[in-house]
């Protein structure tokens, strides 16, 4: 009988810790100009489950997630947005569905807040609900990581909601606690990262103190850009409630979103405006293949053009700012800028 080797038995025993480790870096962020489509869904989070299923070669079956409706993320240049002077750090914008707004710094160290801001519904003028950390940044991520990592982080700044002023002060712990197979409703992803996450967020205003809370996971591909899948357990100081989406597109790993908005300058003429003035597009490459969409403070499409328009009526446009998107023939977003009608 032969004598199995020593060397091929240690190696047998060795594998899965020799497979290479995905590793999540700033390729794997958003860019300028995404427009990412997700599933929101109404499933319930199981955090029991979900910190169980922890550590190397895994396999999370998200296959039977329940999509309650589609919606976006868009990724404009903070200069474009509406409150651009209130972020001068930042160098992405990020627009949720409903029009809340988030102000990134993505570095090759580093993912960071400096703070959002959203529009509070109401008669008009409509109050602005705004959360700043000027000096003392949110760290979300640090890049580049993989399965074993993790950090803290405090953050502070203050609290603009209509009549009420404040301060805030936070803390963020993080865990890169697994990796491996992700399955979702729209396929399956190999070289997927988890991350585990604690927020506390301390908000006082008028000398009183409220406390919010945030668990989340998330799951990142390092073929990938942009979240594939997010969960959260949010308490707000009075309810908890739970926040489930799926990217349903996820585009490559890569700067390709930034090289086009890059490539593709524009801008609007003349600018600012009355209502009812027509306006047209000027920049530094033909217009002639795209389409607009004119979006407003909430987040909404109010207008779309067909491909080769580059002139339109801002006719029964209320007073405010808005933002105008230049889409390619595949939706991919070449451009945006700040229209504003007074």
């Amino acid at each position: 009988m032969t004598k199995p080797s020593t060397l091929l038995f240690l190696f047998a025993i060795a594998a899965p810790s020799l497979i290479a480790q995905p590793i999540i870096d700033t390729p794997n962020m958003p860019q300028l100009g995404d427009v990412v489509t997700i599933g929101l869904c109404d499933d319930i989070v199981d955090a029991n489950a979900l910190n169980a299923a922890i550590g190397p070669m895994q396999t999370w079956d998200f296959s039977g997630l329940t999509e309650a409706s589609e919606e976006q993320f868009t990724f404009v240049d903070p200069a474009t947005s509406l409150w651009a002077n209130d972020f001068p750090a930042s160098n992405l914008c990020g627009i949720s569905w409903d029009g809340s707004h988030s102000y990134y710094i993505i570095g090759a160290n580093a993912l960071e807040t400096e703070g959002q801001a959203t529009i509070i519904p109401g008669p008009a003028p409509e109050d602005t609900a705004k959360i700043i950390y000027p000096a003392d940044h949110e760290r979300i991520l640090e890049l580049p990581y993989t399965y074993g990592d993790g950090h803290t982080d405090t953050f502070s700044g203050t609290l603009d909601a209509g009549p009420f002023l404040g301060t805030i002060a936070g803390t963020v712990d993080l865990d890169v606690d697994g990796y491996g197979t992700l399955i979702l409703p729209t396929g399956t992803y190999a070289n997927v990262v988890r991350y585990h996450l604690d927020r506390v967020q301390n908000n006082t205003v008028m000398g009183i103190t409220s406390t919010q809370t945030k668990e989340q996971w998330a799951w990142v591909s390092a073929d990938h850009r942009f979240w594939l899948l997010l969960m959260e357990i949010n308490n707000d100081g009075f309810s908890t409630s739970d926040l489930i989406w799926y990217d349903k597109n996820p585009a490559l790993a890569g700067p390709s979103g930034q090289a086009e908005v890059v490539q593709a300058a524009w801008s609007i003429h003349p600018n600012p405006i009355e209502p009812g003035t027509s306006v047209s597009s000027m920049g530094n490459s033909d217009s002639s293949a795209l389409r607009m969409e004119v979006i407003d403070a909430t987040g909404r499409s109010l207008r779309t053009f067909p491909v080769g328009t580059t002139r339109f009526s801002t006719d029964a446009m209320a007073p405010g700012m808005y933002v105008v998107r230049f889409l390619g023939s595949n939706g991919t977003s070449m451009g945006t800028t700040r229209l504003v009608v007074r």
